[in-house]
């Protein structure tokens, strides 16, 4: 069995049989890769908590025909403070689904540092962390080909306006003369479009977090996926179990 190495961030982690686990791991030459760490439930375990969800690892393991076993990690960035606290990991666990549905598990490079640099803002900000799961969103679904329109009406290409609705099958905003069509649509706040616009021109570093809308731009980003991606279905998260 070829032995390999790369770099990865633990997407989840599930428990299996009495002490192993078996980790969806998002890496950065292999894509999305499903292996088994035997063992590392244990007290004197060689893993120890190198292997946390959303942690970032240099691994070693082997293929296998359904599971490559870990045989080696060594922690690169735990990202500790996203498992501390609910609402952040809830964040987090967006992040691995929006990645999921769009990338579809295939490797590519700037997805994986984009992710990255996700979880990164997480665990520096105290707030807002909903709109770093919108801005990430809104950043890979471009990266994927799937980008939102956020330039005018999907209708008649002029500004949606304050009256604005969000239909996500029709791929953007829609104005008041527009809005008759699709039974998704459903109404946003005001200042919803301009933040989108925000977000998706700003580097997840300087991703504008101050309060309000938090909420709405993470439902229209949701909606938006769920739409249009061809693994929308895994959106619902990551994590441990």
């Amino acid at each position: 069995m070829a032995l390999y190495r790369s770099r990865g961030i633990v997407l989840r982690s599930i428990r299996y049989g009495e002490a192993d686990r078996i980790l969806d791991i998002y890496t950065r030459d292999a894509g999305l890769v499903s292996c088994i760490a035997k063992g590392i439930r244990r007290t004197r375990s060689r893993f120890g908590a190198r292997l946390e969800p959303f942690s970032c690892v240099d691994f070693m393991a082997y293929h296998g025909r359904t599971l490559d076993t870990v045989t080696q990690a060594e922690s690169l960035r735990s990202f500790r403070r996203v498992r501390e606290r609910l609402d952040r990991l809830e964040a987090a666990a967006g992040l691995a689904g929006v990645l999921r549905a769009l990338s579809g598990g295939t490797p590519d490079r700037m997805t994986f540092n984009l992710l990255y640099h996700a979880l990164d803002a997480l665990e520096a900000a105290e707030r807002g962390f909903g709109l770093v799961e919108a801005a990430f969103g809104l950043k890979l679904a471009v990266l994927s080909g799937y980008a939102p329109r956020l330039d005018g009406c999907v209708g008649c290409g002029e500004e949606p306006g304050e009256a604005a609705r969000f239909a996500p099958a029709a791929g953007g905003f829609l104005c008041r003369g527009c809005r008759d069509v699709p039974e998704d649509s459903f109404p946003v706040p005001p200042e919803t479009l301009g933040r989108l616009r925000r977000l998706a021109a700003l580097p997840l570093r300087e991703a504008p977090l101050e309060s309000g809308l938090e909420e709405p731009l993470r439902r229209v980003v949701r909606a938006y996926v769920m739409a249009h991606a061809p693994g929308a279905p895994s959106l619902a998260g990551a994590g441990r179990s």
